[in-house]
């Protein structure tokens, strides 16, 4: 039942009331009371996200997205589900990993992850890094995530700051891995984060990073970074465009890259980078 609330103004008053004495007829009473409480508050709540979104664009405010925030969201996360709760399916998760993934990191080097959460990807990573170093803003992540992988001994969890990775050496990532957790990170952390991409990672090294596109224009918990600008502070620090896409298609299926127009980038640290 749930519709874009922007459509019914393609509908005129008239034709609305017509429509509603069908409803009642066909429906009832009941469901037509509920059906009115629903086309009440979802319009009230088309209202009230403009005006968020507003006052955010206007006065520069973090909405749900600041490094407070994300700390405290994600302390207090249930991480039993390991992440599982975003992936849409499991044909989804495959072809992300296949194509996406496996596509395009290296087999073997000195792995990074930003926000690994509760591990949804960090498995896959391990068996293709010699070693992992995982990094999130949660200490419950670190938690889950360092019982979780304890027995492959190659990998490690600290906690990070939510925009700085300065417990990462210079030169030492072949490989960097950040989905899910990007699109909750506002532009001015993003960018602070892509001046440390440029002193860890090593000459060639390459990031894959799954971020936000419209500035939260969509919702979903998304910060106010753009996919122009993600791309212009990357090609400002020197980093060069792999790809960068919305959509891909895997196995003569086409796959959206996530829920709210995200998108997957691919950049690299040009191998004669000083």
């Amino acid at each position: 039942m749930k519709d874009i609330v922007d459509n019914r103004r393609h509908i005129s008053l008239g034709k609305k009331l017509s429509l509603a004495g069908l409803i009642v007829k066909e429906n009832g009473i009941v469901w037509c009371a509920a059906f009115a409480s629903y086309y009440a508050a979802s319009a009230v709540g088309s209202r009230a996200f403009k005006l968020m979104d507003h006052i955010r664009r206007r006065d520069g405010v973090p909405g749900m997205n600041s490094r407070a925030l994300n700390k405290a969201i994600w302390e207090a996360w249930d991480w039993q589900a390991g992440g599982e709760e975003w992936t849409p399916s499991e044909a989804w998760k495959t072809a992300i990993i296949e194509h996406v993934l496996r596509g395009y990191l290296p087999q073997g080097g000195q792995f990074l992850e930003i926000g690994p959460g509760g591990g949804r990807w960090t498995g896959e990573l391990i068996q293709r890094a010699d070693g992992l170093l995982g990094v999130d803003i949660s200490a419950s992540c670190v938690e889950v995530c360092t019982e979780k992988f304890a027995s492959t001994g190659k990998a490690k969890f600290i906690v990070g700051s939510g925009n700085d990775l300065s417990g990462v050496p210079d030169r030492s990532v072949d490989a960097l891995w950040s989905f899910d957790v990007f699109v909750h990170i506002n532009q001015a952390e993003v960018e602070r984060y892509a001046d440390e991409f440029r002193r860890v990672f090593k000459p060639g090294a390459v990031g894959i990073i799954h971020h936000g596109s419209v500035g939260g224009g969509l919702g979903g918990w998304r910060s106010n970074l753009t996919h122009e600008a993600m791309l212009e502070l990357l090609k400002k620090r020197g980093f060069e465009i792999v790809a960068s896409f919305k959509e891909f298609t895997h196995d003569g299926v086409t796959h959206q890259t996530g829920l709210y127009e995200d998108v997957v980038t691919v950049f690299r640290q040009p191998a004669a980078a000083v």
